[in-house]
């Protein structure tokens, strides 16, 4: 399985969130379900370095990309990997 950042992951790239580094710094994404375990969907990266939507738990979410830089995900082959 190959493991990406999640600020590397593209539209439509679906992953498990297998690593949190500095914890501290993303503690808020970790609240609304970005913790280890959790599926996670790409379903929009704004161009020049702005946000991404990410949907996970039920909830799409709009994340920075410094913060989304601290959630390793182990990328799934297709989205039946996830579910």
């Amino acid at each position: 399985m190959q493991m990406k950042r999640l600020s590397d992951l593209g539209p439509a790239e679906c992953g498990v969130i297998e690593r949190v580094d500095t914890p501290e710094e993303v503690m808020a994404l970790v609240q609304m379900g970005c913790c280890i375990g959790s599926s996670v969907e790409v379903r929009h990266v704004a161009p020049a370095g702005g946000p991404m939507a990410i949907c996970t738990c039920g909830r799409t979410l709009s994340v920075r990309k410094e913060a989304a830089a601290h959630l390793w995900v182990r990328v799934a082959a297709d989205a039946t990997e996830v579910a």
